[in-house]
């Protein structure tokens, strides 16, 4: 099995890198194995006022690994349906197959018209909210006010990689860290820096070196520390959207970046 390394940079001295048994490898278990609520595939109710949304919510399913459809199921499927208020936003509620509650929300419509773009956000956000709600309550959504902020800045990356499905995928990795992501008094700005070049003579023809640079800085600009992955990849699945590999890299990651956000700005502006 090919090694990646997983090493982290700080401004005082932290433990040396080395390499790991597996490529992005996480060492604890996914939450979703051990759910069989998440096991279960989704229902989507199409929502007539705005086309196109299905489709868009079934990938963002498909990149949070939850197998989703508009086909009846079996008996372990659930059952998502939207309504669309007139107030701006749309209410969800997921239930199974008898008609119990597993969870509910509402999120706010886009402040213009449901263009792709707004759809394909709107549709990732809620994927990742019902996600969430399937791998239970201790996924890290608790005692948020508590929590450090930190903003994921735009990826540096070659033009056809998917660095929005790569940001997306580590937002939600460094909310299971613990972290919130956003804009408003971050402790911390994380960067990513991608690199894809061909492999050695050594690797197979069909692969690519994927290496990433989650650069750590204070607010004002201070490098606080970097954590960077690289691997051998096969090179269909850095074409177009990178779905489970990049929560595969994500999962990986997040973990090197929280402890260099704990260690180096642990203070959460007031």
């Amino acid at each position: 099995m090919r090694r990646f390394l997983l090493c982290l940079t700080a401004l005082l001295a932290l433990a040396a890198c080395g390499p790991l048994p597996h490529p992005f490898l996480h060492q604890e278990r996914n939450p979703l194995i051990e759910d069989r609520k998440a096991l279960s595939s989704i229902v989507v109710e199409p929502l007539d006022a705005v086309p196109g949304l299905t489709v868009e919510l079934i990938k963002a399913f498909e990149q949070q690994d939850i197998p989703a459809t508009t086909q009846s199921m079996g008996k372990t499927a659930l059952r998502l349906k939207l309504v669309l208020y007139d107030k701006g936003f749309v209410s969800w509620s997921l239930k199974d197959i008898k008609g119990g509650l597993v969870g509910e929300g509402k999120l706010d419509m886009p402040s213009g018209k449901w263009t792709e773009a707004a759809k394909f956000d709107f549709s990732r956000q809620l994927a990742g909210d019902i996600s969430l709600v399937l791998r239970g309550q201790d996924s890290g959504t608790q005692d948020v006010d508590n929590r450090p902020m930190v903003q994921l800045m735009p990826m540096r990356s070659p033009h056809d990689f998917d660095a929005d499905g790569m940001n997306y995928a580590m937002s939600r990795a460094l909310l299971h860290q613990g972290l919130l992501v956003g804009a408003k008094n971050p402790v911390a700005e994380v960067e990513g820096l991608v690199k894809i070049t061909r492999p050695p003579p050594t690797l197979p023809s069909d692969q690519d070196i994927l290496e990433l640079i989650w650069v750590v800085r204070s607010p004002d600009g201070k490098e606080l520390g970097r954590v960077a992955q690289g691997s051998p990849v096969d090179h269909m699945l850095l074409i177009g959207i990178l779905g489970p590999l990049a929560r595969t890299i994500a999962e990986a990651g997040a973990p090197g970046i929280a402890e260099v956000v704990r260690q180096k700005a642990v203070t959460k502006p007031q």
